[in-house]
């Protein structure tokens, strides 16, 4: 008898190989067109704008982000009464804390960048933390998968894990969103640039922020101060934006922000690589599920 495969099922093995080759390389082409951050900070995105030399240090900023996101206090006194949190941390998005520069000491407010070259977003496995079209670093704490690799890659430090389920140990992403939640349901703004009652603190249109900021600096430099503005360039360009006077490194802050190369490769090769193996996988047991139906029924046959 002859047993050779017939014409119809080798068409259909090469039909099958081919739209599976098809299929990965579209997977591996849509994951990485999925990973790119926006290249480019727009004029019209949302950003705002913080000015240390008309901050007074009230805490108003801290305190109003508190009471919108509903965040616990950090009590740092035995009695548990007198909160004066140290840093940022998951139940603490934004702080007012004493810098001492080369003008000497001044207050100074700090929360997420919002950047647009974000290594956030570029690590996140499950883009629970991603690009909102108006331009900051939106958050979904329901795909968070508590991974924590944010909090590793962050060059500002902002991303902390905050513990959701104490009985599992579920952790979730926390930091400021930029009171997404107020800017999508038409409230308003960021809570903490609503309530300065100095106006340290602003938020609009990032063009016309730049502006305002480039302006000041102007009339602060014919003061005789070192002003310069921090966050135009910076990481692809950032939405929140400060007026320094002085180094960044005074600030804390990095004077070139990067997105470390794994954060990168994670995404953009790591990850689809990944999925092509997966699917990979998938095709193995496909191609020997059929190899042996076909050996069955060529067993049946003689």
């Amino acid at each position: 008898m002859n047993n050779r495969p017939s014409p119809k099922l080798a068409i259909h093995r090469r039909e099958f190989l081919g739209l599976s080759a098809l299929g990965l390389g579209i997977s591996l082409v849509g994951a990485r067109a999925a990973a790119a951050a926006p290249s480019v900070a727009s004029p019209d995105n949302v950003a705002i704008l913080y000015d240390p030399v008309k901050c007074v240090g009230c805490k108003a900023c801290q305190m109003a982000c508190k009471r919108w996101n509903k965040l616990p206090n950090e009590s740092t006194d035995p009695l548990g009464i007198y909160e004066s949190p140290r840093d940022l941390s998951a139940i603490t998005w934004n702080i007012i804390k004493l810098r001492r520069t080369e003008v000497g000491w001044h207050f100074f407010n700090y929360q997420c960048m919002h950047c647009t070259d974000a290594a956030c977003v570029e690590v996140c496995p499950t883009r629970a933390l991603f690009h909102d079209p108006l331009g900051f670093v939106a958050l979904d704490r329901q795909k968070c998968n508590g991974c924590g690799y944010c909090t590793q890659f962050c060059p500002y430090g902002v991303p902390h894990l905050q513990v959701a389920n104490l009985l599992t140990g579920e952790a979730k992403s926390a930091k400021c969103t930029f009171c997404q939640d107020r800017l999508w349901s038409g409230i308003g703004g960021p809570s903490c640039a609503e309530v300065c009652p100095v106006g340290a603190l602003v938020w609009g249109k990032r063009g016309d922020l730049l502006d305002r900021a480039r302006a000041r600096v102007a009339e602060l430099q014919a003061q005789g101060l070192n002003a310069r503005i921090y966050g135009e360039n910076e990481a692809g360009g950032l939405r929140r934006l400060s007026i320094l006077l002085g180094e960044p490194e005074e600030y804390g802050l990095p004077s070139v922000p990067k997105t470390p190369a794994f954060a990168r490769a994670w995404q953009r090769i790591i990850q689809p690589l990944g999925n092509v193996a997966f699917g990979a996988a998938l095709l193995g047991i496909l191609g020997t599920f059929l190899f042996v139906r076909r050996k069955i029924r060529m067993e049946e046959v003689k």
